[in-house]
């Protein structure tokens, strides 16, 4: 009995022994898949023929390379030569900064990006929270569509514009709103960012202490012209209360581009915002959604979520070689 016991204990210690060293070997790699769907913030289900709303690749820091999209885009867009790619600017193609004048994409993805706008296989648009000439002089790109003020703007490659109209009263409110704002509020290295259709009240210098006081300040102020205030990165944005964001402008550039036929286009869109989520909603089903950010416990829409500016570099070089190959 006693020996049975022994012979017991020893299987026990190594099976033990087996898991913790799998277990080790799971943690150290560089990529981990989650099947869960407990970071999906949306409950539509895609309905393309290759279902990935259980699937959520995390990345390991920035150790990603162009192999790394094969997985995430190459069985989706197989032997395509012609889609469409929807991008953010700021905390997708540049890096976010301290102010939004001192951002900018980095030479190599400014060439990258460039080089697929010409292709003459790949519709670019750039949807931003910046006003539209703003975007497109970082930008500073041809044969791109240009989506300004989180779609309210939008600037076509041949000169056509749309603009999506507000009321006379909340124009003429505009101006009093952002110089209360400023009068009030622009100290202490909180500034406003007069965006001519929406306005965003940055606060991203501003001591951490002071922060919840102003930002309630702010969203008070913006509510009382009648205008709807909304959280972002380190900022509070006034925007016209209209039905009216980044995804439904994504909807009616696709629309522009490829007519009925719009939603049997393959679609690659990166953002990094919760603003980026109505596109990421818009195209679930027949389109790719990638979420920036390096937060695993980030809610998302997204298909997919890469951890940095960096991991945008390489989905762009993957899709350069495929196009201008």
């Amino acid at each position: 009995m006693t020996k049975h016991n022994n012979t017991t204990s020893r299987a026990a210690r190594s099976l033990m022994i087996s898991v913790f060293l799998l277990s080790c070997l799971i943690v150290s790699s560089n990529c981990q898949v989650e099947l869960s769907q407990t970071t999906n913030a949306s409950t539509k289900m895609p309905v393309a023929d290759e279902d990935l709303s259980h699937l959520k690749v995390v990345s390991g820091g920035d150790k990603m390379s162009l192999e790394d999209f094969d997985q995430y885009l190459g069985s989706y867009i197989g032997d395509e030569r012609e889609f469409a790619l929807v991008l953010d600017f700021d905390g997708t193609l540049a890096e976010l900064t301290s102010h939004p004048n001192l951002s900018a994409m980095t030479p190599e993805m400014k060439e990258t990006l460039e080089n697929i706008a010409n292709s003459g296989r790949v519709f670019v648009t750039i949807i931003s929270g910046r006003d539209v000439h703003g975007v497109k002089e970082k930008v500073g790109i041809k044969n791109i569509v240009y989506s300004g003020n989180h779609g309210l703007e939008v600037l076509y490659p041949d000169g056509r514009r749309h603009n999506q109209g507000i009321s006379k009263e909340l124009s003429d409110n505009f101006g009093k709103m952002v110089e209360q704002l400023t009068n009030e509020l622009a100290h202490d290295g909180a500034w406003v960012e007069n965006k001519k259709v929406s306005l965003t009240f940055h606060i991203r210098q501003v001591d951490p202490k002071l922060v919840p006081q102003m930002e309630a300040r702010a969203a008070q102020i913006i509510e009382s012209y009648g205008y709807r205030a909304n959280k972002a990165h380190a900022a509070i944005e006034g925007k016209p209360p209209i039905h009216w964001n980044k995804g439904l402008a994504a909807e009616l550039i696709l629309k522009s581009n490829f007519d009925r036929n719009w939603e049997t286009r393959k679609v690659i869109f990166a953002g990094d915002d919760t603003t980026d989520e109505d596109v990421m909603i818009v195209i679930k089903g027949f389109g790719r959604s990638f979420r920036v950010s390096n937060d695993a416990n980030v809610q998302t829409n997204a298909d997919f979520r890469i951890p940095s500016v960096k991991s945008v570099f390489y989905m762009l070089k993957w899709i350069e070689q495929k196009v201008c190959a």
